[in-house]
């Protein structure tokens, strides 16, 4: 794995930790949080599907 693609991924963990944190905080419950946690995600980094990626 490259340093590059590690130090994504380290960040990605960190928002999204941050994010169900403030989340169970609140008393989410859990079926709420994936789009509050796609949300933040797009605040914080560009994010775009593949071309060619079929998502059920």
């Amino acid at each position: 794995m490259s340093t590059d693609r590690a130090e994504v991924i380290e960040q990605l963990r960190r928002v999204i930790a941050w994010e169900i944190e403030a989340q169970v905080g609140v008393q989410r419950a859990a079926e709420e949080m994936p789009p509050l946690i796609a949300d933040t995600l797009l605040d914080y980094f560009d994010v775009a599907i593949r071309p060619g990626v079929d998502l059920p």
